[in-house]
């Protein structure tokens, strides 16, 4: 499906090539967590195997906007988008904390507000 957006008609749901080459990949090897960017927006896709929705899979974070570059109303939200960074996006900032068992992934707005927190835990 394709949508027209600022002009533009190449945005439209789906995976990227590099996606559908890389997620068998991932699921394949056990893959826990995916970081990827350039869609200048904060997503949490949440656990995705066989390209849908699936709690064995990887979890999958756009990690959002670096620099001053913003394309607001640009992006297509995704059936799979769990949590979206609030429009039009900010700067932010995501951190890691890990122990022993567990990776923490926190995801804040400029100000420090959070936005989105996940923790995956190895048993």
């Amino acid at each position: 499906m394709q949508y027209r957006i600022n002009g533009r008609t190449d945005r439209q749901e789906g995976f990227s090539d590099v996606g559908e080459i890389f997620m068998p990949e991932f699921d394949s090897l056990g893959v826990d967590v995916v970081f990827t960017a350039h869609l200048h927006t904060y997503r949490n896709r949440g656990r995705i195997k066989n390209f849908t929705r699936d709690e064995s899979g990887a979890l999958y974070i756009l990690t959002g906007l670096s620099g001053n570059v913003r394309y607001g109303g640009l992006w297509v939200d995704h059936a799979l988008d769990k949590v979206v960074a609030p429009q039009p996006e900010t700067d932010n900032y995501l951190t890691l904390e890990v122990d022993a068992k567990n990776l923490m992934i926190k995801y804040f707005s400029p100000n420090g507000r959070p936005i989105d927190e996940i923790t995956l835990t190895k048993t």
